[in-house]
Parts: structure tokens; sequence; C-alpha cells
């Protein structure tokens, strides 16, 4: 088991070299693919990569099939620059963490709206009496 301040510089470490082999290696399916974070298990054998893209769900589905098809290649490239014995099992997500926060704003946003449309009609009742 690796201590883990071990284990974060790893993560760091295959964050920034797949990032990398997205912008060099990777082909126009990974145009605008963004790596947020990657988490590795503390026997280092298993890292969970999560990235976000621009786009609809159509273009996430797509980099979520070439992410897949291409798992190996990228496992392959991390090999040579890792330094590890072992390089980890890569599996790649969706982060969703944006999309959540976008949906937390509209909910927001609507109980604001709705608080300001409830203190005007009560204005208005008082302003009649």
């Amino acid at each position: 088991m690796a201590n883990s301040r071990r284990v974060y510089q790893i993560a760091e470490k295959i964050r920034e070299k797949v990032a990398a082999w997205l912008i060099i290696d990777g082909d126009s399916r990974f145009f605008l693919v963004t790596v947020t974070s990657v988490v590795v298990s503390s026997d280092l054998r298993h890292a969970k990569i999560y990235w976000v893209v621009s786009g609809d769900e159509a273009r996430r589905e797509s980099v979520e099939r070439s992410f897949k098809q291409t798992e190996r290649i990228i496992r392959h490239a991390l090999a040579q620059d890792l330094g590890v014995r072992f390089v980890p099992e890569l599996r790649f997500y969706y982060d969703d963490t944006f999309d959540q926060k976008e949906k937390v704003d509209r909910l927001l946003a609507k109980v604001a709206e709705e608080r300001m449309a409830r203190q005007v009609l009560n204005k208005e009742a008082v302003d009649e009496e």
C-alpha cells in the first residue's frame, strides 16, 4: 500500500500525462476534452479518470466510446512515463459536477423568482387593504 502523498502524486502525474496525450497524440475525437481529476486506489492498481467535454449528449457519448477504444493505448503511453512497477488499470468517467451545478443554479433561480413573485403579491394585497 502506498501512502496518501504517493497516491496523490501518482494521480496528478496521470492527470497531467493523460491531458498531454489528449492534446498531442489524441485525435479529433478528443477535441475540447478536459481531464478534471484522477482518483487512484491506495494499492495503485486502479485509476478513475474524470473528464468533461463541451457539447451535447451525443458528443459526450462519442467521447466516452473513444475513451473505451483508446484505453489500452493511453495506458501504454503512461507506462513509459509513470515510473511505477504496475501501471494502474484505467477507467474513464464523465464528470457531471458541472451539470449538477447548473441544475442547482436553475433550481435556486426558480426559487428566487417564486419568492419575488410572492413578495409582489403580498405587497399588492397589503396595498389594497
